[in-house]
């Protein structure tokens, strides 16, 4: 009788496992539907896309989540849309757990000129993309997410 109620409790525990897989949130199991946010229950890569503009300068960053990986990815591109005589740049920032890290990913020189934007990221936990006009950041837009 021991024997039957282990085997039993087996089964149950099993099922109960499947079932609560089967009834897992929605966001476990589901693509993050372009926010650029980390979502550590979902199991697919997460494609997202941050548009940024201003005055002289456009950018796209197209990136993806794979876990908590965050990669700038093909077909990103930065573009100087003004005869200023002053380059584009197109930065982007990582956070991860609490951490905040900041990389200029591309450079468009040149009135109508424009780039493809790559970078691999470790970890983070959201991303967020500016572009600037000049040297430095004195001038750019506000971080977008």
């Amino acid at each position: 009788m021991g024997r039957l109620t282990v085997k039993t409790l087996s089964v149950s525990i099993s099922l109960a496992l499947v079932l609560g897989l089967c009834a897992a949130p929605a966001h476990a199991t589901v693509k993050c539907g372009g926010d650029p946010v980390y979502d550590p229950g979902a199991d697919d890569p997460c494609h997202f896309t941050i548009p940024v503009s201003m005055p002289g300068a456009e950018a796209t960053v197209y990136g993806r989540f794979y876990g908590s990986a965050a990669t700038v990815r093909e077909p990103s591109y930065l573009k100087d849309t003004a005869d200023d005589g002053l380059d584009a740049y197109l930065w982007v920032r990582a956070v991860w757990r609490g951490e905040t890290y900041e990389k200029q990913v591309a450079v468009a020189s040149g009135p109508g000129a424009a780039v493809d934007a790559y970078s691999l990221f470790g970890s983070a936990n959201a991303m967020y993309a500016r572009v600037c006009v000049g040297a430095g950041t004195a001038n750019c837009s506000p971080w977008r997410l």
